[in-house]
Parts: structure tokens; sequence; C-alpha cells
């Protein structure tokens, strides 16, 4: 059995996230595991404040972007925990999930502009599955809330955003409207993809506030790695990432991490020291022509990405 491969099990599972306005933060997340096969799932939330913005006085004055995020997150969950893993019946789920919001909602005022939606919110969720010597996962989206998965090669976005003419550098700086979110009162798709992966790596689930104010895609995977070689453990390694999200981020942020197939971690930090500083020495200092910098990064960032993905 010396050339039988590792088996790919699940490290850790944990969150990280901040609000802007104490108590009512827009995101919300969730994650959650089976002992009995192993699945796991970690998704996260971004209620769309500028379309969601008006509040309900039976919802204790809370906008419909707060509550969605949390009522969409209730509906994934249940639909995890009751065992299925299929994009239709996840969206049966998140549309029972608005349905409650809105049966409950009071029906005074008027949503806010002709881009009002009702309950809107993003989501990014990850499912897996590890097998003998690979990890299944699916994930599914909607928004511009993202999917990634980080190994030595680097951090590759797996999900596509939901924004028209922008990629995931041109769209920190640019101004690309959101053209799909969940809503209760407009359609809605929830897209979804399969990976496997037959080697250690970090899944992750994070809304915008965790990537859109650094300069580049190459920033996002140099604050991963580089809070978790700082860190001597898990818990350590969650406080840096909260206190470095919070420097930059102008918006709420919420984060999921799901790390498959270490030892320990320890040895996770063995693996990503190498990445850690070429990353650092190549893209990161000096601080100039960070469009040259990105054209030579995102062929290994986008390379798991799919554009046929509607669902």
């Amino acid at each position: 059995m010396k050339n039988a491969k590792k088996v790919i099990r699940l490290n850790l599972i944990f969150r990280v996230a901040g609000e802007m306005i104490p108590e009512n933060g827009e995101d919300s997340c969730a994650f959650c595991g089976s002992d009995t096969n192993h699945k796991s799932l970690i998704s996260v939330f971004d209620g769309c404040g500028g379309i969601g913005s008006k509040r309900y006085s039976n919802y204790s004055g809370k906008t419909g972007a707060f509550i969605a995020s949390r009522a969409v997150c209730g509906g994934v969950c249940a639909w995890f925990e009751n065992g299925f893993d299929d994009a239709d019946t996840l969206k049966e789920y998140i549309n029972r999930s608005l349905s409650v919001c809105s049966g409950f909602a009071d029906k005074t005022g008027r949503l806010s502009g002709s881009l009002g939606k009702s309950f809107p919110t993003t989501a990014a969720i990850i499912y897996s599955v590890p097998k003998s010597a690979h990890l299944d996962s699916t994930c599914f989206w909607a928004g511009d809330s993202r999917c990634y998965m980080l190994d030595m090669e680097g951090l590759h976005q797996l999900s596509t955003d939901d924004v028209d003419g922008e990629d995931a550098f041109s769209n920190i700086s640019g101004d690309g409207v959101l053209k799909n979110v969940i809503s209760a009162s407009k359609p809605f798709k929830v897209h979804a993809e399969k990976f496997s992966f037959d080697h250690p790596c970090i899944l992750i689930c994070a809304t915008d506030g965790c990537f859109a104010y650094l300069s580049s895609p190459m920033d996002f995977e140099q604050l991963l790695t580089g809070t978790m070689l700082s860190a001597k453990n898990i818990s350590e390694w969650k406080i840096l990432l909260e206190k470095n999200l919070r420097k930059f981020a102008g918006d709420d942020f919420t984060l999921c991490v799901a790390a498959y197939g270490f030892k320990d971690f320890e040895s996770m930090q063995k693996y990503f020291l190498k990445r850690n500083k070429y990353v650092h020495n190549n893209y990161i200092v000096p601080e100039t022509d960070i469009q040259e910098k990105w054209n030579l990064y995102k062929d290994s960032y986008c390379s798991y990405m799919k554009t046929d993905s509607s669902q």
C-alpha cells in the first residue's frame, strides 16, 4: 500500500466576520458537517443593502437585506441537514425561506426606486463530500459573493461573479452592476459547478467585503496565507484574519473556511510557505505595475472558472 493516495478528509472549519454597524450587519453565514458520511457545507450571504433598504416594522425595523441574508442562510442549512445536494432542491428551500419572509412582512411602504427588490441577498455555498482519495465539491452561488479554492498553486476562484463586464481585478475599481441576486420579488438563478480535488486544499466562501477593498486578488491570497503562517494555531489564525480584514474593509465582511487533506496545522503552514514567499516576491513587492502582475497571475487564478453554470 506504499503508493496509496492520502485520504482527503476535513481538518478544520470556521468562520470570520465583522460588521460596520453592530447588530445591523447585512452579511450572514453558516457551516455544517455530518458525522455519518463526513459531508460538509460552508456558505456566506450578503444582503444587498441598496436594493433591499426597505425597513420592516414587524422585523424590528431591520432592512430587507438584513432579513434576507439570514432567512436564506437558514433555508440552505435546512437543505443540507435534510440530505439534499442538488441545485433544484436548493432553490426550492431558498424560495420557501423567502416566502416566509414575504408572508410575515408588513405590506406598508414602497420599495425604494425601480431597482428595489424584496429581500435581496447574494449567496456563495460549497458542499463537499470526501471520497477515498479525492474531494467532491459543488459550488452554488448567486451574485458577487465568491467560492474559492486555495492550494500550493495559489488562490483559484471557482464561482463566476454575476457582474457585467468585469473580472476579479477590474471589479475592484470598476462599477459593475449585479445582474443576478436572490430575491423574493424577481426571478433569479442559482449557479452550480462540480469539482473534484485529489490534493490538500482549502475551500473558502467570502462576501465582497473580504476582497473588494484590497488592491488585487493577489493581495487577498497573501492575506490568507500570511496570517496563517504568522499564527501559532487555528484560533490565532482566525484572530489574525479578523484583524487584517477589519483594517481595510469598507463593508461588512464574512469568510467561511474549510481545509481538507492536511495532517495538522503545522503541516498546512509548511505546505503554503513556499507559495507565500513566491507571491510576496513576484506579485506584492514592489507595489507597482499591478495590472501587469494581474495579467501574469490571472491564468492560474481563473483556471477553474467556468462560464456556462446557470441552473
